[in-house]
């Protein structure tokens, strides 16, 4: 398991042919089928912008796991192996880098919304055949991200799980500044958290789980209570630790998420 584990935090630090023999090139309209779930894998997803994101998936069965990292960081580099062993000994679990994170192509340079990200990781979970329903799991503005996509398609969910993911006012935004043009991913965020602070509430039926980091910002346990509306099957953990809590509190992350899994 824990060989497995690698395999979904590389990215950086491996050799230019020891990432060509491991990897696969996957194209979203006909997915390679060489690889059975239960092996190992990373390769590349070929997007319909014509981009391509790069992706690592390790374990077996179902519901299936896909971890979304926080914003401008790559889904393959930030999960440590204390957290993604437990869950791959489980289930299948996947992960990839946004574009404009990790190894993937940079963003396409204009404004993009949370149509745009969501375009994306429709593409990447048909691509990667994740069974439906799965469940998304992400951090900070992975959490988010995974709620505006988990609303446009309620019923391919299974589960929800949000890792210190706050409900962010746009105005607070505006007046701090936030240019598109200004991270990596050129997100659009005041346009992002608009949305996302005007869904109609619930937005499915499936479990949802809120995980607070006691250590964060003020008010953070507070502020992510917002998010039980989701679902009225939510429920809400505090953890203590800062906000990064999958890398210094796997640990007690990942057994709150397990049990989301289990009940699947």
């Amino acid at each position: 398991m824990a060989a497995a584990a690698v395999i979904l935090v590389a990215g950086c630090g491996e050799t230019q042919s020891d990432h060509a023999d491991r990897s696969t090139t996957t194209d979203t309209a006909s997915p390679s089928p060489s690889s059975s779930l239960g092996e190992p894998r990373s390769g590349t997803i070929k997007l319909d912008s014509g981009e391509s994101v790069h992706y690592s998936c390790a374990g077996e069965g179902t519901p299936g796991v896909l971890l979304e990292a926080g914003t401008d960081s790559g889904g393959t580099e930030s999960f440590p192996a204390a957290f993604l062993d437990p869950l791959i000994a489980k289930t299948t679990v996947c992960t990839y880098d946004r574009l404009g994170t990790g190894i993937s192509d940079p963003a396409p340079h204009h404004r993009r919304t949370l149509r745009d990200l969501c375009a994306v990781q429709d593409q990447v979970i048909g691509a990667l055949r994740l069974p439906t329903p799965y469940v998304l799991v992400g951090h900070s503005g992975g959490g988010n991200l995974d709620i505006g996509c988990a609303d446009r398609h309620p019923e391919r969910v299974a589960g929800l799980v949000t890792i210190d993911s706050y409900h962010d006012d746009p105005q607070d935004l505006r007046d701090q500044g936030f240019v598109w043009s200004d991270n990596p991913e050129d997100v659009d965020y005041i346009d992002y958290s608009k949305e996302l602070d005007t869904l109609s509430m619930p937005i499915g039926d499936f479990p949802v789980l809120v995980i607070s980091a006691t250590e964060a910002d003020p008010g953070a346990e507070k502020n992510q209570r917002y998010w039980l509306g989701l679902s009225p099957h939510s429920r809400q953990v505090v953890i203590e630790g800062p906000h990064d809590l999958p890398q210094v509190a796997p640990e007690a992350v990942v057994a709150e998420v397990l049990t989301l899994v289990r009940s699947q």
